[in-house]
């Protein structure tokens, strides 16, 4: 059955994180008054980095049963003419965006963070708290995304020709709107028609919303999405496979077994519900 293979150190699985840091990015984000997108988008990609490393973690310990890599996408000026690509972790390129997940571990920054918690009570209290941050909030310009996803697509054949017999690798856009260097349908097709000898690459797409309006997730058709952006990343994103689908039924969303990794008008809540059932679809870890 294909998307089954066994994650261990010697094939590892592969996540791929693209980041939208146009200009729009700054805008609040729906159903969290006083957040940016781009605040929010940095703090779920820091919380489920730290999700992974802990799944990793065996003791003192970290397994290296995952490859990360995180390219962040605007443009340079307001033209939004010229793409501006990078790679996020350190000492990595567009070429090979990728640690090890024991090295993203050692990279991290840790800043106090004020979050929010259980009381254990049923209440919420807001606490000070040492976090590991990869990731820090960005808003300028232009949204280059067919730029962003054919250097990605370039980076997986590469990947995939070291790990020919890993988990499918796994790309995570997080958007805000529309590409701004044209139609990005050719691009991601292009990457979801990579694969490995377990099945083809997935690629999952999130739009951030600052609209009042109720997300749309993980849909088995374009018919009845509110818009053309919609339909479009509709188009451009993988069917989910069954462990991914299984998880989200379990959190009590419909799936069928033509439901794709998208969610459309996204609040916060639903891009923490979308990166977890996104990473975590491939459990078998050995």
């Amino acid at each position: 059955m294909p998307y089954s293979a066994d994650i261990n150190r010697a094939n590892p699985g592969c996540f791929l994180f693209l980041i939208d840091q146009s200009g729009s990015m700054a805008a609040g984000l729906a159903g969290q008054p006083g957040q940016r997108k781009m605040d929010q988008a940095a703090e779920a990609i820091n919380g489920i980095l730290n999700a992974l490393s802990l799944r990793c973690s065996q003791g003192m310990e970290i397994r290296d049963y995952f490859h990360i890599g995180i390219i962040s996408y605007t443009s340079q000026g307001f033209l939004a003419l010229t793409p501006n690509l990078n790679t996020v972790l350190p000492n990595t390129s567009l070429d090979n965006p990728f640690l090890t997940i024991s090295q993203v571990v050692d990279i991290a920054e840790v800043e106090e963070r004020r979050v929010k918690e259980s009381d254990g009570a049923g209440g919420i209290v807001e606490v000070t708290r040492r976090v590991p941050i990869w990731l820090q909030p960005k808003a300028e310009y232009g949204t280059p995304m067919c730029h962003a996803l054919a250097v990605a697509s370039c980076s997986l054949q590469t990947w995939i020709g070291g790990h020919p017999d890993s988990f499918p690798p796994i790309v995570i856009n997080i958007s805000d709107g529309d590409a701004t260097d044209g139609n990005p349908e050719r691009q991601a097709h292009e990457i979801m028609g990579l694969g490995t000898s377990d099945g083809n690459a997935l690629l999952f797409n999130v739009h951030l919303s600052d609209a009042a309006a109720k997300p749309v997730q993980y849909p088995d058709r374009e018919d009845g999405l509110p818009d053309g952006l919609a339909k479009k990343l509709f188009r451009m994103s993988s069917v989910l496979p069954k462990p991914s689908r299984d998880l989200a039924a379990t959190m009590g969303f419909t799936v069928s077994e033509h439901s794709r990794g998208f969610v459309f008008n996204s609040n916060v809540e639903a891009l923490v519900q979308f990166l977890d059932i996104g990473t975590r679809g491939p459990s078998n870890l050995h």
